[in-house]
Order: C-alpha cells, then structure tokens, then sequence
C-alpha cells in the first residue's frame, strides 16, 4: 500500500479506502472471465475479497471505508462526498476561525449494497424434431409392422400401412373402417393364427440356425429363402391345405380404382414375421411406378416436382378421389408449384387432427399398451417413425416386436397419453391430473429431449401461476429439485434451485429438515447463491450497529453543547 508514502510526503492529506468492484461478488465469474482479454489472468472465487477484510485493514490505519461499483452504479456518490467531509475537516486546524467548518460531519456510514436478485432461468425449448417424414418414407421401403398388402397387376405387391393411409385419404379411411365393420371378429381368429405361426416360426429359426451352424452360410439368395419360407409357413398353418379361402369384400361397384379385399395371413418381408394383412387387389388401370408416388404422398405430404408421370399420377389421384394431390400434380404441370405450399399445409393439418381422432378411439390400432391403470391402444407405425425407443422396441428381435400387447410396468395412463399425443403431433396437451414429474420420467425414459423441455415448461409455468395466486409453492419445488436432476430435467432443475435460493430464508424457515436433507453439491450451491448472501447479512448487522452506537455519541454531543451554551442563563428560583 501507498500509505506510508503518504504520511510521510503529505502528512495532512486525509485518506479513504475505497473496494472497487463490488460486483464481482455475484457475478458470474465464468461469463466475466470469458469477456476479459485473453491473456488476462482469470478471476477466481477466491480473489474477491469480503468486506470484513477491508474494514480491518481500514480500522488498523484509521481512515473509513467504502465500497463502489460502477457497473451497478453504487457507492460513487458516497467516495466523493465523504472525501470532501474529510478535506474540510483536515482544514480546521489551519482554519479554526472559520465558523462553518464546524458544522461539517465527519465521513458518514456506508449503508451494504444488497444485490439485486438474479433473474428466474428461461425454459429454452430445443427446436421441434421432424413429424418423421423422412422416416415415414423410409418406412414405405422397409414395410416394418405393415398390415395392408397392395396386388397391382396380378403381380406387383405394394405392402402399407393402413394407419398412414387412413389418416391421409378419407377414401382409404372409408375403406379400412369399412372392413372393419364387415369383419369385426376376424382378428380374434387372427391373432390366435399369429400365436400359432409365431410358435412354429421360432422353431423353424432355431432348426434354420442349428443348419447355419453345421453347413455355413445359405446358398439361396435371400428373396427366394423368403418365398420358401413364407410357402412353408402358410403351408404350415393348414391355410391352402385344408382350402381356407379367405372370403373376399368386392369393391368394383364402391370405387372404379379397387377390384377386391380380403384378409389373410403373410409373412412381413422385414421382420419374416407371420401377421394378418388387409390384401387389397388394384384394378388393372393403376400403374405400379404412379401408385407408389401416390403412397410416398400419403406418407410424407410431399410431392417431387421433377415426377416423370403426372398424367398417370392425375388419373390415380382422380380414381381415388385424392383431390388435393390431382391439384397438387395440376399446378405442377401449369408451372404453379409455389400455390402447394397452402395445399401441403392444409394436408398436414387434417392428417394430424384424424391421427388424433384414432389414438382417442383406437382405430385401426394394432399395439396395446397394458399400464399400471388401464390400457391405451396405438399404433406401430406411427410410434417408429417418431421414437427411436419404440423404433428399436418394435423394430428389433425383441419379444415385443410381434406381440400386439405390450406390458410397460411404472407407468400410469394420464401421462402415457400425453406421450403418445406428443408422438403423434409434437405438441404437447397438458391436463389438470397430468403430474409434471411424472411426465418428465417418462418422455426421459423414452428418450425424448423435446418433450422433457415441453414437460419442463409446462411446470414451470404451474409453478409460476399458483405462486402468483398467492398459493405457498416452496415444499413443491423442494420435490421437484432432486427429482428433476435426477430424471435429466436440468432446465427444471434450475429453475427449483433458483426459486429456493431467492427465497431462501422463508424456505429455510418452513423447511429447514428438508434442506439439511438435500445433497452435499444443492447444499453447497444454496450457500453460493442464496439471498440476500451471507456477506449482506453480516455487513448489514454491522451498519445497524454501528449506526446505533454514533447516534448515541451524537446524542451525548449534542447534550454537552446544549449545557455549555446555556450555563451563564440559568435564573435562581428567588429571582423568578
């Protein structure tokens, strides 16, 4: 320090002490470090100096301190009014005739600068995954779970999803609900076909793999091990053995672009897994190359402008009564392909309200899912496309994969449905008995990182409303915390952290067992960043007691001043 250099060439100068940066208490160190020069040593915590340590260094030298910051604009009015109380006051005894320096005070108290609280964290919501339509297409190529079978031709075979193209066409939609309503008990006789096809087709697999083992690698390229393979499961289940036909729906007269439509059993060419499959048969004017640019429509809602056929493609489209894509192929061919933009957009928005519609009533399910209070019906397709958890769940060799019933343990309904409404429409439909956290584990155990932030948003913003209603949120946040953290809600996390820290003295007062119960890391950042700090608490007992003790000196003062300017007027009792 200069101070010895001071007294000794200016003994009459008077000193003040003055901590600069203040700020640098509260303030992230981190973002602090980052903006300073990049050869600048960092800032660490234990650089910044209490204010107790700058009082003492101030009471052994004898001169007052202060403390400024020019970010917050605090303390600067003070350095300079008490300096210049400290100037006038040095001049008395060279100026002791002038009257009005005795009236100047000596350097006042600084009263502690409390900061200010720290904003609540903003729940950032990551940008929205795709509505699956590069999966959907995919999936269209790689027919995983299809249960609708195209014949083109008597010879072309086009597997599908009904799921897909219900939601899509309202003329597949009245045709598949059509079936259903013709044939409503048929799939009680499927599934026990499926059961008995499963149990043989695993043994097939296990004799296929014995095989594999002792003679190598099959010879038989992999279409024809399929065709012999489908031949002897079909074989197998007694269907063309014993002539069990299935009976066939004629649609001529319903539609000019379908011959017939029946049920039966196939082999799915991905999984080679037995199932039921609607069999449709096309009439003859319906090309192969045009009709799979109508399914890739159905699936995805987007149409290639550089498709060579339009003109087949418009004739399907007119047969089928798909109006917005004959449109759609219409403006393509005027060179008008901008007007799609509106027609894709109103595409998509009925496609999402009938998928909505068919998860509310289950149509054309073909997975159930067996909770811990109920059931929800699904549907495969739609859950692959958009969950990789349900894409390797019912896309892999696990046992789930040919099962229509899918038990998953720990989960309740409410909130199993808010997931599957999200998968379906990326969004989010909150309920008054959808618990939060709960909604978290889930949408964090499967996978799902956009919807953990929609959930965390969303509690949030329950939070926010009932403490605003005057409603007491603090044992609340106290369960969210270790929750959220644990479950990957980080954002949640956050904001409980933030919460219990600003408010931290009524929640230490309510909740005191429950916060010594906290882990040692919450504990720790509570002490960090609670408000006001602990350094504001000491600083301010300090200011209120030393503020007590010079209004008592003043006071004692101001008495000894009153006695001797009135001691030559004192009057006797006598006189009076």
């Amino acid at each position: 320090m200069w101070y010895p250099e001071i007294k000794h060439f200016c003994p009459r100068t008077p000193v003040v002490l003055v901590g600069c940066q203040l700020d640098l208490r509260y303030a992230d160190l981190e973002a602090v470090n980052r903006a300073r020069r990049p050869l600048a040593r960092p800032i660490k915590r234990g650089d910044i100096l209490p204010p107790e340590k700058g009082r003492e260094v101030a009471k052994e030298l004898g001169i007052p301190y202060y403390e400024t910051s020019v970010f917050d604009q605090f303390g600067i009015k003070d350095v300079f009014d008490n300096a210049i109380r400290a100037a006038l006051i040095s001049r008395r005894h060279l100026q002791f005739w002038k009257s009005h320096l005795k009236k100047v005070q000596k350097p006042l108290l600084q009263a502690p600068f409390l900061p200010p609280k720290a904003p609540p964290p903003v729940i950032k919501i990551p940008e929205c995954p795709s509505m699956g339509t590069s999966e959907a297409a995919c999936l269209l190529d790689n027919p995983l779970c299809a249960d609708v079978l195209f014949i083109l031709q008597d010879q072309e075979h086009i597997f599908a999803h009904r799921i897909y193209l219900a939601t899509s066409s309202s003329k597949f939609y009245d045709l598949f609900l059509m079936e259903c309503e013709e044939s409503p008990n048929w799939s009680e006789g499927a599934c026990e076909k499926e059961k008995q096809s499963r149990d043989f087709q695993e043994q097939i697999l296990s004799v296929d793999s014995e095989e594999e083992r002792e003679e190598g690698p099959p010879r038989t390229p992999q279409a024809e091990q399929w065709k012999s393979s489908n031949k002897s499961l079909v074989e197998a289940l007694g269907l063309e053995a014993e002539g069990a036909v299935p009976e066939t729906q004629t649609l001529a007269d319903w539609s000019k672009g379908f011959i017939g439509m029946h049920r039966e059993m196939q082999v799915n060419p991905i999984s080679k897994r037995v199932g039921p499959v609607t069999v449709v048969r096309m009439d003859a004017s319906v090309q192969p190359g045009p009709f799979r640019t109508l399914l890739q429509f159905l699936y995805t809602g987007q149409l290639d402008e550089k498709e060579k056929d339009l003109v087949g493609l418009a004739q399907i489209a007119e047969v089928l009564e798909m109006f917005d894509l004959r449109m759609m192929v219409e403006n393509i061919m005027n060179k008008e392909a901008f007007m799609n933009q509106e027609i894709t957009k109103a595409f998509h928005v009925r496609k999402a309200n009938r998928i909505k519609e068919c998860l509310s009533k289950g149509t054309f399910s073909d997975v159930t899912f067996k909770l811990d209070d109920g059931a929800i019906s699904a549907h495969k397709p739609l859950l692959i496309c958009s969950c990789e958890w349900m894409a390797a769940m019912f896309g892999g060799s696990f046992v789930e994969s040919a099962n229509s019933e899918v038990y998953l343990p720990n989960i309740n309904k409410i909130s199993m449905q808010a997931v599957l409404d999200y998968l379906y429409t990326k969004q989010l439909s909150p309920n008054l008995d959808l618990d939060p956290l709960e909604l978290i584990a889930l949408a964090n155990r499967f996978c799902l990182p956009h919807l953990v932030a929609l959930a965390e948003q969303h509690a949030v913003q329950e939070l926010t409303k009932a403490a605003m209603s005057g409603v007491g949120i603090d044992g609340e946040v106290l369960s969210y915390l270790e929750l959220a953290q644990f479950h990957n809600a980080h954002q949640l996390a956050a904001w409980c952290l933030h919460h219990i820290c600003t408010n931290y003295n009524s929640v230490c007062s309510k909740f005191r067992k429950e916060i010594k119960s906290k882990s040692a890391d919450n504990q720790e950042y509570f002490e960090r960043h609670r408000w006001p700090p602990v350094w504001y608490l000491k600083e301010e007992d300090h200011y209120q007691r030393v503020k007590r003790e010079r209004e008592k000196e003043d006071i004692a003062l101001n008495k000894h001043h009153s006695r001797r300017k009135w001691c030559f007027w004192n009057s006797s009792p006598a006189v009076a």
